[in-house]
């Protein structure tokens, strides 16, 4: 046995030694520090990365920034010049196309890939548009009448998705135009299919090669989510949540409620899931007053007594107007009401 461990070490010795004649080196094994290094390039788990903005010169892009004087500047200025070339329509003109009820369109696919809250902002912005109607002002006026909407891409051809009520009204907007995050303005140019008990269209604009939003799948309750909208006149507003549940209104359709902020303005606004997909768009709010009493939708109040036949000489009637003032002062709490994106997807046939 000894003469045979000899041998072998003998052999293994002039294996090594042959080696380093031959100008060979044998496989070194890897350090502590290149270890991790070679586990990061093989092994790793993909994660988000976080891009900053930056525009085609490679510079970054600071947060948008806006004042409601800059932005009516600038849209008042393109409608103007939009109206005098003709190349814009009206609010009318666009109410009479809100009969069309489907149109065929390929949808991107969805992402799976979960985003962090600022790559999904600024994904979002890249592809949420303000919806301006804009009205020339009187003889006797010298302010341009405006109203805000939202609206999100959903296919690069200038293609986009809002509620229907954005366009089913009776104002006379002599221009109804869309502003992206960089300020820069097109027409509306038609509405391409729309479902007004629904609350959702699909219309077309002035430009492509946009960024669409995925549509995503119907997400449950307790998902996150989150909301770009215009409120008020807060432009590329940012707020997050959760799905709160589904419900059917007498109508038998669906609605999604959520508990992210959104006001008005926020009208057709994308609600997104965690990778950015859209679950649904804003649509409505309806507020629980004390009583049970939520905005249009009234239910009978649970009271400790049942109601009886004879009603006790409570003095006065209770003038309407008090009834409202005590009504507002007795609000409990905000629905979030936003059309699911079943709805969406059943127009794009």
């Amino acid at each position: 046995m000894k003469r045979l461990a000899a041998s072998i070490a003998c052999v293994t010795f002039a294996a090594l030694l042959l080696a380093l004649l031959n100008g060979q080196k044998a496989r070194p094994q890897l350090d502590a520090q290149e270890l991790p290094r070679a586990a990061t390039n093989e092994n790793r788990p993909k994660t988000t990365v976080i891009v900053t903005p930056q525009n085609g010169d490679g510079t970054d892009l600071s947060p948008p920034e806006f004042s409601v004087e800059d932005v009516i500047k600038i849209l008042r200025t393109a409608a103007e010049e939009m109206i005098e070339k003709k190349i814009s329509k009206t609010a009318v003109e666009l109410h009479e196309e809100l009969d069309r009820t489907e149109f065929t369109l390929e949808l991107p696919k969805a992402s799976t890939t979960p985003l962090t809250s600022q790559e999904l902002y600024r994904r979002a912005t890249e592809s949420v548009f303000l919806v301006a109607g804009l009205t020339k002002p009187s003889e006797d006026e010298t302010a341009w009448q405006t109203s805000f909407s939202t609206a999100f891409v959903v296919h690069e051809d200038g293609i986009l998705s809002t509620s229907a009520h954005v366009f089913d009204h009776d104002d006379h907007d002599d221009a109804v135009v869309v502003m992206d995050v960089r300020g820069r303005v097109y027409p509306v140019l038609e509405i391409l299919a729309a479902n007004r008990t629904g609350d959702t269209c699909l219309f077309r604009i002035g430009k492509k090669g946009l960024k669409p939003l995925a549509l995503g799948q119907v997400a449950h309750p307790g998902s996150q989510i989150s909301v770009v909208g215009h409120p008020g006149d807060s432009f590329f507003y940012f707020s997050a949540g959760h799905i709160a549940n589904y419900e059917r209104d007498e109508e038998g359709l669906l609605w999604l409620n959520i508990t992210a902020d959104f006001g008005q303005g926020s009208s057709g606004g994308p609600v997104m899931d965690a990778a950015g997909n859209v679950v649904g768009q804003v649509s409505r709010t309806y507020t629980l007053y004390a009583g049970g009493d939520a905005s249009n939708r009234r239910r009978r109040p649970r009271t400790a007594k049942q109601t009886t036949d004879h009603q006790p000489d409570v003095g006065p009637a209770e003038s309407d107007e008090d009834a409202n003032v005590k009504k507002r002062a007795d609000t409990q709490m905000v629905f979030k009401s936003c059309t699911p994106v079943s709805s969406i997807r059943a127009l794009a046939k």
